[in-house]
């Protein structure tokens, strides 16, 4: 589901709806289902956190949901689906990065190893070895990048609170606080959303119920069937679905040295999550984790 949402984003982009409004809906209808969601299976009690939780609640909707979608959408309009999503995938690499500064998490060889595989399969992806002929612009290329940045620091926010609130209860604030930044950042384009036609805001309804509530609940389901080395394996086939969308429906280039790039990112990818996972198997990808917000 959520390696079509470039596809998807792509049509709505032609249709003249900005990328912020676009954001700012699947935010705030998603919210929406999800809040509903929360109110109907576990009721307004599980609502309540204490006040040190806002601490990184607050900061996991505003950086983690809110800054990630602003700048992934924007790298999906400005470049393909498929450089996008590679781009996205630096998450991992980023995640052991800020595990190693700020947790005091050890990298290791095979941390190392899966940073290399990480960078240097997105310097094929851009098209780094061809200066005259990048893939992505200068600034393209720095927001796919922190697409991943901020995708991965919901892992870091989420984690201090991952212990004693249920995934559903910390996704429900993460999009409220992410919807109101993302709904500020859409006022001066809400106009794009104006004489759609029907079949785009029915597209619209769908990314934000389909594409954000029931992706989350089926991840979610999903961990608590697979252990971590498998959830780090299937979890690759996202940019895989998006790489093979833009190809097939979109028309999108696809060159030796960018597939091969996208090869070593999902490597470093899986090899990072994985080595994280031994190191935190509990912590990281149980049922009790703060599952992410695509």
């Amino acid at each position: 589901i959520w390696g079509t949402l470039g596809f998807f984003a792509k049509i709505l982009y032609a249709e003249g709806v900005s990328f912020e409004a676009l954001v700012a809906v699947r935010a705030l209808v998603g919210w929406v289902a999800i809040l509903l969601f929360v109110l109907l299976t576990k009721g307004t009690g599980s609502l309540r956190v204490a006040r040190r939780d806002f601490l990184f609640l607050v900061p996991l909707g505003l950086v983690g949901v809110g800054a990630f979608y602003l700048l992934y959408f924007f790298t999906v309009r400005e470049s393909t689906v498929g450089t996008a999503a590679i781009l996205l995938y630096s998450s991992p690499a980023f995640v052991a990065l800020l595990a190693w500064a700020f947790l005091k998490e050890t990298l290791g060889v095979l941390r190392i190893l899966a940073l290399a595989l990480t960078f240097g399969g997105i310097f094929l992806v851009v098209g780094g070895y061809n200066p005259a002929a990048l893939e992505v612009s200068t600034l393209v290329l720095a927001t796919g990048l922190l697409s991943g940045l901020t995708y991965g620091l919901y892992s870091i926010f989420g984690k201090p609170v991952a212990g004693h609130l249920a995934p559903s209860v910390i996704l429900s604030y993460a999009l409220g606080f992410g919807a109101v930044l993302l709904a500020l950042a859409a006022l001066p384009t809400l106009d794009t959303l104006v004489g759609l036609s029907s079949s785009s805001y029915a597209l619209l309804f769908m990314l934000a119920v389909v594409h954000t509530s029931l992706a989350f609940g089926l991840y979610t389901a999903g961990l608590k069937r697979l252990d971590a080395g498998q959830a780090a394996i299937v979890a690759t086939v996202e940019p895989v679905v998006a790489g093979a969308v833009g190809v097939i429906l979109l028309g999108e280039a696809l060159t030796a040295p960018k597939l091969l790039g996208a090869l070593l990112v999902l490597a470093g990818a899986a090899l990072a999550q994985v080595r994280l996972d031994k190191a935190s198997r509990r912590e990281e990808l149980s049922p009790e984790s703060p599952s992410r917000p695509r």
